[in-house]
C-alpha cells in the first residue's frame, strides 16, 4: 500500500477536526497586518476579525519555497511520497512557491493546483484524502484529482466589494462589478473558471443571493457539497436549506464551514458560497 502524506495550504477553509481526522498538514499562509505579519491559524481567527471589524486592512502572503520545504521534510520522515494541493494559482503565488520547492525532493513530492478557493479547494482535498485512505497509488491519485478539478463548482457572494477590491486579486473583475454596485447598489456573485475568478451574477441582497444560487444549480447533482461563509452562520444554513432541495443532496450531508482569514480577507463579511463536485 502506498504511504501518501497530504498537504494543503490554509485557503482550503476545511474545519480543522476533519482535516486532522483525515491526516491531512496545513501549511499556512500569512496574514499582513500593515508591519505585523503571522501565519494564518484557527486560534487567531478572533483575533483576524477584531481587527478586520475595527477597519485594519489586512493583505495575504504565501507561504515561503522554504517554509514548503520545510514541511515536505517532515511530512517525508513517516510517509514515502507527499502530495500538496494549494490554492489556485490564477490569484496566488501559493502554487509556484509549492512546486519550487518541491523540486529539491526528485519525484517524492507531487504539487497539485485545485484551481479553487476556499472550499472548492477543500473538497478536492476531502477526495485525496479518501483515495490515499483506501491505497491508491499516487500517479492514480493526481489523474483523478484532475478529472474532478475539471468538475468542481463554485459560486459565492459577497456582501461587500471594499475588502476585495482591496486586494487588487481580480482588477478587470472588479471594475465592471464596482460600477454595476454602485450605480445598482447591488451585491455580487463570483464564480471560477479554469482557476480564475469571475463575475456571475448581481442580486439585491444576501436573501436574493441565495435563492440566486440554488436557482443556478437547480437540477444538477454532486458527489459531495459543501457551505462556507464568512461570520454569517445565518445566511450559509439558509443557503444550505435552500440548495439541498434544489439539488436532491441530503441536508444533513452537506459540510458547514466558517471560512477562515483568507476568504476574508477579501471577501470580508457576510459572505457565503456552495462548492461541490459535480456528478
Amino acid at each position: 500500500m502506498p504511504n501518501i502524506a497530504l498537504l494543503t495550504d490554509s485557503s482550503n477553509d476545511l474545519p480543522p477536526d476533519l482535516l486532522e481526522r483525515h491526516g491531512v498538514t496545513v501549511v499556512p499562509l500569512h496574514i499582513h497586518f500593515g508591519e505585523e505579519t503571522f501565519p494564518d491559524a484557527y486560534d487567531r481567527r478572533e483575533a483576524f476579525w477584531a481587527r478586520f471589524a475595527a477597519g485594519e486592512t489586512p493583505r495575504t502572503a504565501a507561504p515561503s519555497p522554504a517554509i514548503f520545504a520545510e514541511a515536505y521534510e517532515r511530512a517525508l520522515v513517516q510517509s514515502d511520497e507527499a502530495l500538496m494541493i494549494t490554492v489556485t494559482s490564477k490569484h496566488s503565488s501559493t502554487y509556484q512557491n509549492a512546486l519550487l520547492a518541491a523540486e529539491g525532493f526528485g519525484n517524492r513530492v507531487r504539487v497539485f493546483d485545485s484551481w479553487g478557493i476556499s472550499l472548492a479547494q477543500g473538497v478536492l482535498v476531502l477526495r485525496a484524502a479518501q483515495l490515499i485512505a483506501r491505497g491508491t497509488q499516487m500517479d492514480a491519485v493526481f489523474a483523478h484529482l484532475e478529472e474532478a478539478r475539471a468538475r468542481t463548482r463554485l459560486m459565492l457572494y459577497l456582501d461587500s466589494l471594499d475588502a476585495i477590491q482591496r486586494s487588487g486579486r481580480i482588477a478587470p473583475v472588479i471594475h465592471a462589478a464596482r460600477r454595476m454596485s454602485s450605480l445598482l447598489s447591488v451585491r455580487i456573485l463570483l464564480t471560477v473558471k479554469e482557476g480564475a475568478l469571475t463575475f456571475a451574477g448581481a442580486v439585491r441582497s444576501p436573501k436574493k443571493g441565495v435563492r440566486h444560487i440554488a436557482r443556478h444549480f437547480q437540477g444538477r447533482r454532486a458527489e459531495s457539497l459543501a457551505v462556507a461563509h464568512t461570520r454569517a452562520p445565518e445566511l450559509a444554513q439558509a443557503l444550505a436549506d435552500a440548495i439541498a432541495p434544489a439539488m436532491d443532496f441530503p441536508r444533513d450531508a452537506i459540510l458547514m464551514a466558517e471560512a477562515g482569514p483568507v476568504l476574508g480577507a477579501h471577501g470580508g463579511f457576510r459572505a457565503f458560497g456552495v462548492a461541490f463536485i459535480e456528478r
